[in-house]
C-alpha cells in the first residue's frame, strides 16, 4: 500500500473513532477461522420419541420438539445432532414430529419434519446414511412438532417391515399417505380420514396379523375417531376398516410379536385389540393419560406402559400377563448432570422402548430428556428392587435461550432460559454445576449488570411462559447467590436495567404493567413520566426484542426504542423524552439497544430487516451503518487490543453475504466468523447474542431448541 492511501485510511479511522459512527463504504474482509462449539449444558429440553433399531444393535435415534434428530454414539455415550445442517431458510425443520427406521436396512431412517404449522417447510426427511446426510421427499405437509400436548405421541411414520419400498405417513391435517417406491413419490390414503385438525393422525404401525397369524395389518390411529385397520377381509380384498368399539384418542400403539396390538391414549387409558375385540387395560384409576408403551421383544406378555401427565416421577407400570394385571416399576436416577433438579425424570413422559438386543435395558424420553436403565427386573432381577438409570445428556443440547449477559469482571457469561432458569457459566466449556438459584422461578427474561463493579447484578424471573409471578432478583456477589424483590402489583415479565455508577438504580419496563424505576435497589418502585408504554411486545417469554439499555458511562443516563423513537432519560429513569426527531424504521423484527461500553452517548440499534443505526450523540440522531442490510441480532464485546472503541458482532446480512460478522472498527470493515461446513445447528432461529466483555473475539448465541453457542478465534 502506497504512503498516500495509507494515510487516507488512517483519517478515516481516525474520523469514524472520533464520531463513533460507521465510515464509509465498508466491505467484508475474508473469513477468519472460527471455533463454534455448544455451551454444554446438558439435557433440558422435550424429548418427544426414541427409535431403537429391531435388527442393528446399538441404533438408537431420539426426536425433539424444537431442537431436531440425534442418534446415540455408543462408543462416547454422546447424542449427535443430525439436522445441524439446515440453513436458516430451512430452520422450521428442526422441529421433528415423527421417526421411523427401515428393519431390511439399518442406514435408512425417515423424519417428519415441521416445528410449526403456520410456517414452512414442512416435509418428510429421508437419510441413507443412518443420519449423516438427508434429502427431502416433497411430502410438504404441515407438521407440528412444537404444536401441543400431541407433540409427543407417535410414530406418525412407518416403514414395512418386509418391504422397504412400502411406507405410510400419518399427518396433523391432511389424513393419510402412502409410498410404495421409498418416498419418491407419494400418494392419499383416501379411505381413512384425516381427524381433528391439528392432531391428525399422531401413530401409524404395522404388526403381524392377529387373526390369521401370518400376513400383516398396518394400523392408524385416527384422532377424534378411531384406529384404522388395513388387512384382508373375508371379501378377499384388503381394504382399510375403522376397527369397532376402540379409543378414539391414541396417543401411541405398539404391536407384540404375536400380533396383539397396544394402544395409549391421552384421557382414556389404555387398550388392547386381539383383531375382533378391544379390551380397557388402564393400570390405574388414578391416571387417564398414557403415552409410551412397549413389549418385551422375547415375552409377548411383559408389557411397560408410562404415564404422560399429572405431575413429575410419573409412574411406570409394568404387566407380565399382557396387561391382566400391573405392578408400578420401582425406579431410581443415580447419574444426572448437578443442576438437574427432583423434578426432572419421569416428567411429560412420551416413549418407553425395551432395547430388542439387550435383556433388561430399556430406555425412556420426558420433557427434560433420555434415560436408560440396564435392570429394568430390578438389582439381580429381585422383585421389587428399584431399576437404576442414567440420564443420557452428553451432546443433547436443546435449551432455548431467552437472554444473556456479559460482565467486564467475574463470571463473563450467564443465560437466561426458558424452563431451566438460566446459569451462571463459569466455564463455558463444560456442563455448569448450578442453576441460578433464582427460587420459585422457572425463566429468566432479563439480566443486568452494575458497570463499575459486575459483583452487583440484577435477573428478572418468573415462575412459568406467561408471568403469573414475576419477581427480581439482586445479587452482589456476581450471582452466586440472589435476594427476591417483589415487583409492582400487576408487572409481568418485561426488561430490567442497572445503573453504571448507582448500585441502588434499577429500570423496569415490564410486557404487563408500568414502567417504574426503583432508587432502593427494588425495595420500592415509582412510576417514570414520558416512558413509553408496553413497548417489548408479546406477552410471554416467547418475546426476544430488548429495547432497554443502560449507558455504561452515564449513571443517570438511559435508553429505550418503541415506534420508532428512541426515548431518553438523562435523570436516573424520573423523566423520559424522544431523543430523535426523525423516526427510525418500525421494525417487527428482533429489537435490540445497546449502549457501547467505553465511548460516551454512543447507542446503537439493531432493526432486523431494516438494518443497523448508530448514534454518536445518545440517540439524537443516527446514521445507518453502511453496507449491513439486515441486522437479525447484534452486540458490542472486548475490543482489539490497543483500541477504546469495542468490538461489534452482529447475524445478518453484510455487503449481501449472510452469516455471523465481527467489525473492530466500529463498522467501517467486517470480518466473517461464520462457521465453516454443514453447520453446527447455530441455523435453528438464533434469537440471543451477547459478546464477551472479557475476552476478545468471543461471542455467544442462543437459539430455539440447539441450545447455546460460543465462538471464539482460533488459536
Amino acid at each position: 500500500m502506497s504512503i498516500s492511501r495509507l494515510l487516507k485510511s488512517l483519517i478515516i479511522v481516525l474520523l469514524m473513532y472520533t464520531l463513533m459512527i460507521p465510515a464509509s463504504p465498508s466491505y467484508v474482509q475474508s473469513a477468519q477461522t472460527y471455533q463454534w462449539s455448544n455451551v454444554p449444558i446438558g439435557g433440558g429440553g422435550y424429548v418427544t420419541g426414541i427409535a431403537i433399531h429391531p435388527t442393528e444393535p446399538d441404533l438408537v435415534y431420539a426426536r425433539t420438539d424444537v431442537g431436531g434428530a440425534y442418534r446415540l454414539d455408543p462408543a462416547t455415550g454422546e447424542w449427535i445432532p443430525l439436522l445441524d445442517h439446515l440453513g436458516d431458510e430451512d430452520s422450521n425443520l428442526f422441529g421433528v414430529d415423527g421417526i421411523a427406521l427401515d428393519q431390511q436396512n439399518p442406514d435408512v431412517v425417515y423424519v417428519a419434519a415441521g416445528k410449526y404449522s403456520n410456517v414452512g417447510p414442512s416435509d418428510i426427511l429421508k437419510s441413507t446414511d443412518r443420519g449423516n446426510t438427508w434429502t427431502r421427499t416433497g411430502l410438504n405437509l404441515r407438521n407440528e412438532s412444537n404444536g401441543n400436548i400431541h407433540r409427543a405421541m407417535g410414530e406418525s411414520i412407518a416403514v414395512n417391515p418386509t418391504n422397504s419400498n412400502y411406507l405410510h405417513v400419518g399427518t396433523r391435517y391432511d389424513g393419510l399417505y402412502t409410498s410404495s417406491d421409498g418416498a419418491k413419490t407419494w400418494n392419499k390414503v383416501w379411505d381413512v380420514p384425516s381427524g381433528l385438525a391439528g392432531e391428525g393422525i399422531r401413530s401409524v404401525v404395522y404388526g403381524l396379523n392377529p387373526i390369521t397369524k401370518q400376513g400383516q395389518v398396518v394400523y392408524a390411529g385416527v384422532r377424534g375417531i378411531g384406529v384404522y385397520s388395513k388387512a384382508p377381509r373375508s371379501n378377499g380384498l384388503t381394504t382399510w376398516e375403522l376397527t369397532r368399539r376402540g379409543p378414539e384418542y391414541v396417543a401411541r400403539m405398539s404391536v407384540a410379536k404375536n400380533g396383539t396390538l397396544y394402544a395409549t391414549t391421552d384421557n382414556q387409558g389404555i387398550y388392547k385389540f386381539n383383531g375382533t375385540q378391544w379390551t380397557n387395560i388402564t393400570p390405574s384409576p388414578n391416571y387417564s393419560s398414557y403415552y409410551g408403551i412397549s413389549i418385551d421383544p422375547n415375552n409377548d406378555n411383559h408389557i411397560l406402559a408410562a404415564v404422560r401427565t399429572g405431575g413429575d416421577n410419573l409412574p411406570l407400570y409394568r404387566s407380565v400377563n399382557g396387561g391382566q394385571s400391573w405392578t408400578t416399576v420401582n425406579k431410581s436416577l443415580i447419574s444426572k448432570p448437578s443442576w438437574w433438579t427432583p423434578n426432572m425424570f419421569f416428567s411429560a413422559t412420551s416413549s418407553v422402548e425395551f432395547d430388542p438386543h439387550n435383556a433388561g435395558v430399556v430406555y425412556a424420553t420426558d420433557w427434560f430428556g433420555i434415560y436408560k436403565t440396564n435392570n429394568i427386573n430390578g438389582n439381580n432381577g429381585i422383585v421389587g428392587s428399584a431399576s437404576s438409570w442414567d440420564a443420557l445428556t452428553d451432546g443433547h443440547e436443546e435449551v432455548v435461550a431467552l437472554t444473556a449477559s456479559t460482565p467486564p469482571k467475574g463470571v463473563s457469561f450467564f443465560s437466561g432460559l426458558t424452563d431451566q432458569v438460566g446459569f451462571r457459566h463459569e466455564d463455558v466449556n463444560n456442563i455448569p454445576l448450578n442453576k441460578i438459584p433464582l427460587s420459585g422461578m422457572r425463566e429468566i427474561v432479563s439480566i443486568d449488570y452494575h458497570e463499575a463493579d459486575p459483583n452487583y447484578m440484577i435477573f428478572l424471573g418468573s415462575s412459568d411462559w406467561y408471568g403469573t409471578t414475576t419477581r427480581l432478583f439482586v445479587s452482589s456477589n456476581n450471582g452466586v447467590t440472589v435476594t427476591p424483590v417483589n415487583v409492582p402489583a400487576g408487572s409481568k415479565l418485561g426488561r430490567v436495567a442497572y445503573s453504571a455508577i448507582n448500585p441502588n438504580l434499577i429500570i423496569y419496563f415490564p410486557q404487563t404493567g408500568n414502567p417504574v424505576r426503583s432508587t432502593d435497589r427494588g425495595a420500592t418502585w415509582q412510576n417514570m413520566n414520558g416512558a413509553p408504554f408496553q413497548a417489548i411486545g408479546g406477552n410471554m417469554v416467547f418475546a426476544y426484542n430488548h429495547p432497554l439499555a443502560a449507558d455504561r458511562k452515564n449513571g443517570y443516563k438511559f435508553y429505550m426504542y418503541a415506534a420508532g423513537y428512541m426515548y431518553r432519560s438523562t435523570d436516573a429513569g424520573a423523566n423520559w423524552s424522544k431523543a430523535n426527531a426523525v423516526k427510525l424504521p418500525v421494525s417487527t423484527d428482533i429489537i435490540k439497544v445497546e449502549a457501547a461500553p467505553g465511548l460516551n452517548n454512543v447507542v446503537w440499534v439493531s432493526l432486523g430487516s431494516d438494518g443497523l443505526y448508530a448514534s454518536s450523540n445518545s440517540g439524537t440522531t443516527f446514521t445507518k451503518v453502511q453496507n449491513v442490510q439486515e441486522s437479525k441480532l447484534f452486540a458490542f464485546g472486548k475490543g482489539l487490543p490497543g483500541l477504546l472503541s469495542p468490538a461489534v458482532y452482529v447475524y445478518g446480512t453484510v455487503n449481501n453475504v449472510e452469516g455471523f460478522f465481527r467489525s473492530d472498527n466500529m463498522g467501517l470493515t467486517w470480518t466473517n466468523i461464520s462457521p465453516t461446513g454443514s453447520g453446527i445447528g447455530l441455523s435453528n432461529e438464533p434469537q440471543i447474542m451477547a459478546a464477551d466483555r472479557q475476552i476478545y473475539g468471543q461471542v455467544y448465541v442462543g437459539t430455539n431448541g440447539r441450545g447455546l453457542f460460543v465462538g471464539s478465534l482460533d488459536q
